[in-house]
């Protein structure tokens, strides 16, 4: 069986062992189709999540591409700076482990069409900019149990 190895999604080791072949387009010349594209990415992105390793720079970068975001935005999700993601991406730094794990959820929630995550960390940046405003909490007990009331 001929394997081709798929390097156009910036990342090295992928081959496809079936799923695709190279069509003669007019003007073009041979080109390679893939079916299903974006289950192949997605696939993919689940596979890197799900590693015990530690994500290379393309990983990490692939990861981001595929759940659309710039480096500013998941620099804002990760609670550091864009430069940091440049970083990582080029393989010059490493992300701690808690900021891989909090990638690695990222595109588990993005692959599974919810929001909740991404909203939570949007409220936990906007908590840490009101930072020095009053933090005081008032609580009260029901017949049930302890509330905060906002």
């Amino acid at each position: 069986m001929k394997m081709l190895e798929y390097k156009d999604c910036g990342l090295k080791g992928i081959w496809l062992a079936s799923g695709y072949r190279f069509e003669e387009v007019e003007g073009v010349g041979r080109c390679l189709e893939i079916e299903d594209i974006d289950g192949l990415h997605r696939a993919v992105a689940h596979h890197l999540v799900h590693y015990r390793k530690r994500l290379s720079g393309p990983e990490i970068r692939f990861l981001r591409v595929e759940m659309g975001m710039a480096q500013k935005r998941l620099a804002d999700a990760l609670g550091v700076d864009e430069q940091t993601v440049s970083l990582w991406e080029r393989s010059r730094r490493r992300p701690s482990v808690a900021a891989e794990r909090m990638l690695r959820l990222l595109y588990l929630e993005h692959a599974d069409g919810t929001t909740k995550l991404a909203e939570l960390i949007e409220q936990w940046n906007e908590t840490d900019r009101q930072e020095g405003e009053d933090q005081s909490m008032t609580a009260q007990r029901d017949q049930e149990r302890w509330r905060i009331a906002a």
